[in-house]
């Protein structure tokens, strides 16, 4: 055959279909959700580890996987620094079964996830467990693959104030993280045990050890203390920018971020009627006083007449030394005025100050106004929002922002936010400030943060929750 008859592939001709998942995913099918919570009494075994690695806990059968993830972590001595998933176990009958979407395949849609499936934090465990031996699968870390297996042992009668959580059992320490999966940490455990010891590469390996770390050592004691910190809570019943901001601070209910989020959402919820109206006390009052529309001065400020009705409806008459009568020298007046704006309650038109229709709605419902108020929260730009939703959190958790913008600042950076020419407590608390303008106003210019808790608290919840 002549060079000239020899056919070369062209673009494309050697292309081989790839057949991809050969066998489908099949969507879970739930269990009949608990009408009322049980107390499961579940082993969790770190599969193929040699020896056994395991825990038995006592779990609230209305957990969400959401939540449980986070107690696997901390029962099993994990940092909660890589992916994870959870597979349905013995409730397949059909082949096998499309893992609990993460926030991580929401936010990414990773290759092979099939986005229609069902969120971990919609999934209570009682849906994926409900007898004595059912299994529930566990994968963290998809590098070193750890598989888990949780095995439903019992189910028993649920106390009223019994824990969400509690390790009664186990044996053996987690192994430490990225030390190559189960074939990489039996390597670490011979090494330890005097195998290669004139090996420089596993010199080096157990070098790399946490200090003190010895594989049997395992401590209740010291799993429930953690427990006892708190679980994470049901997110859904929250605002949902909440998840938003845990997952890119990395998802990780342990980092700075994620405590945060849990020290916020652990206190009482709830407001008075008594509460509600005085937290919102201000903007009424000020929608009052401006009723059918207050012409500006030639400034674009409040006319002194109009300032002396304004400030002294307010609380800020006891704490502000200056006389109120200029509204550019009474920042408080000022403050409440530009965030009445911002929430949608007043609008400026041809120098005059007028309200809007949901002001002049809501001027007299307080119930209607905390709604409006809370549904704008956080304020401003996406790096104004992150901060505004990180004051929120702080003074949920019964901090002061203004004691805390060094932490929030290191918050700020976790969450990816970098700036020039200034630090980042500087610009923490630059984007906080419409939001906290606002929370400022709803708790009377209060300096008392664990006072002021509950009103940012409440503005975290979802209205229906």
């Amino acid at each position: 055959m002549d060079a000239d008859q020899v056919m070369h592939p062209g673009p494309g001709d050697n292309v081989i279909p790839f057949p991809g998942r050969r066998t489908p995913l099949h969507r879970p099918v739930l269990l009949p959700r608990r009408e009322t919570p049980a107390t499961f009494v579940v082993r969790i075994d770190l599969d193929d580890a040699e020896p056994p690695i395991w825990r038995r806990v006592r779990l609230a059968s209305d957990l969400t996987l959401a939540q449980l993830h986070g107690i696997l972590q901390e029962v099993m001595g994990w940092t909660d620094s890589h992916l994870h998933q959870f597979t349905m176990g013995a409730a397949a009958t059909d082949g096998p079964v499309q893992p609990f979407l993460t926030p991580f395949d929401e936010m990414d849609a990773f290759d092979g996830v099939d986005e229609d499936g069902i969120r971990e934090a919609d999934v209570r465990l009682g849906e994926v467990l409900a007898s004595a031996g059912d299994r529930l699968a566990y994968t963290y870390d998809f590098g070193d693959n750890w598989r888990h297996t949780l095995l439903l042992e019992s189910v028993e009668e649920r106390a009223a104030d019994e824990p969400d959580a509690v390790c009664v059992a186990g044996e053996q320490a987690c192994p430490p993280e990225d030390v190559g999966g189960i074939g990489g940490y039996d390597e670490i455990l011979a090494g330890l045990a005097g195998a290669d010891a004139d090996d420089e590469w596993m010199a080096e390996r157990l070098a790399w050890l946490p200090e003190g770390f010895d594989p049997a050592e395992f401590s209740v004691d010291q799993v429930n203390q953690a427990l006892a910190a708190g679980v994470m809570p049901d997110l859904t019943q929250w605002h949902p920018a909440i998840v938003d901001l845990l997952y890119k601070a990395g998802g990780s209910g342990l980092s700075p971020v994620g405590e945060l989020i849990s020290r916020a959402t652990r206190g009482p919820a709830g407001l008075s009627d008594e509460q509600v109206a005085a937290a919102v006390h201000p903007y009424a009052h000020l929608l009052r006083t401006v009723g059918d529309g207050v012409r500006l001065t030639a400034a674009g400020y409040l006319p002194p007449t109009v300032m002396k009705v304004v400030f002294k409806g307010l609380v800020i008459e006891r704490r502000w030394v200056r006389i109120g009568t200029r509204e550019d020298a009474t920042f408080p007046v000022l403050q409440l005025r530009e965030s009445a704006v911002s929430l949608g309650l007043l609008r400026k038109s041809r120098g005059m100050l007028l309200a809007t229709k949901a002001g002049q709605q809501l001027a007299d419902d307080p119930r209607g106004l905390w709604r409006h108020i809370a549904s704008r929260l956080p304020l401003g730009r996406p790096e104004e929002r992150d901060a505004g939703l990180l004051v929120l959190l702080t003074n949920a958790a019964g901090d002061d922002w203004y004691d805390s913008a060094e932490d929030g600042g290191a918050l700020l950076e976790d969450l990816g936010w970098a700036v020039t020419g200034a630090t980042m407590r500087q610009a923490a608390y630059a984007w906080a400030r419409p939001t906290l303008d606002v929370l400022d106003a709803l708790n009377g210019w209060r300096e008392d943060a664990a006072a002021n808790a509950p009103v940012a608290r409440e503005a975290l919840r979802r209205p229906e929750a």
